[in-house]
């Protein structure tokens, strides 16, 4: 009995679970083309004026300022200690979506499209039928 409640359960959430899939690789897909033309770019050197590093997991960053306004750059936490207050790093500005991209050969922008396409693939698989014939 628990079983089918479950199954009823998810029956009906996953439309809504393959839509926000869907909606998250249409969103990555959109700034995986941005980032391809943001690796294009010559990048200008920028000084950092604020370093938030993490010792544990979570999110690092450094802030920078340009035109007058402060910018966060999300780093990886190893990535964030190479740039102490004062440092100068290498980054790209995308004015269409005002804000720094920090080039990186695609790595994040691929692994996060794949990582929802993954999720998408896995969502539309009518897993119920395949385990049902399998109990048989």
């Amino acid at each position: 009995n628990n079983c089918k409640m479950s199954y009823l359960s998810y029956s009906k959430i996953r439309p809504f679970l393959i839509g926000i899939l869907a909606i998250g690789v249409a969103y990555n897909l959109y700034f995986y083309r941005e980032d391809v033309k943001m690796e294009k770019i010559v990048p200008q050197s920028f000084v950092v004026v604020e370093q938030y590093c993490r010792a544990s997991k979570g999110s690092s960053s450094i802030n920078i300022e340009y035109n007058g306004n402060l910018y966060s750059v999300r780093l990886a936490n190893g990535e964030c200690l190479k740039y102490p207050v004062g440092a100068e790093i290498k980054l790209v500005y995308n004015d269409t979506h005002d804000y720094f991209y920090k080039q990186d050969g695609l790595a994040k922008a691929s692994f996060r499209l794949f990582f929802f396409s993954f999720l998408l693939l896995l969502s539309t698989i009518p897993w119920d039928r395949l385990l049902k014939k399998k109990r048989k």
